[in-house]
C-alpha cells in the first residue's frame, strides 16, 4: 500500500512539473485592460523576465516569492473604497510613475502618453 501511494505520489509531482515548465500556471504574457478611454495592452513577460522587475512591485499584497493571489482589479475598483486607491490611480500611480522613472534614468521606458497606452477602437 505504501509503495502505491508513493508511486502515485511521484507520478502527480512529475506531471505537476511537467506542466509547469510548459506554462500552463503561468501569467499570461498580454493582459487587457479596458477602460472606457481605450484598450491598454500589458505585456506582462516583458516586464517580468525580460526587464526583471519584482513581483511585488506590482502585487503589493503578495508576501515575498509568491507567484499567485489577487490582482489588482480584485481591490482597485472603478471608485476608490476607503484608503483603496481606484483602478485608474494605481495603474497611473505604479505603471506611469515607472515609466517615467525608467525614462529620465535612460533605460528602456514604456510610453508615458495617454494615448500611446490607451488605443481607442477605430471605427
Amino acid at each position: 500500500m505504501k509503495k502505491s501511494l508513493m508511486t502515485v505520489g511521484v507520478m502527480v509531482g512529475f506531471l505537476l512539473s511537467i506542466l509547469m515548465a510548459s506554462g500552463v500556471f503561468a501569467a499570461k504574457d498580454v493582459v487587457e485592460l479596458n477602460p472606457s478611454y481605450g484598450k491598454v495592452n500589458f505585456t506582462h513577460k516583458k516586464h517580468s523576465e525580460d526587464y526583471k522587475i519584482d513581483c511585488l512591485k506590482c502585487h503589493h499584497t503578495w508576501k515575498k516569492g509568491e507567484t499567485t493571489g489577487k490582482l489588482c482589479k480584485d481591490c482597485h475598483k472603478a471608485k476608490a473604497e476607503g484608503k483603496v486607491s481606484s483602478a485608474k490611480d494605481a495603474y497611473h500611480n505604479d505603471c506611469k510613475k515607472c515609466h517615467d522613472e525608467a525614462k529620465k534614468a535612460k533605460k528602456p521606458a514604456g510610453p508615458t502618453g495617454c494615448t500611446q497606452c490607451h488605443v481607442k477602437a477605430k471605427k
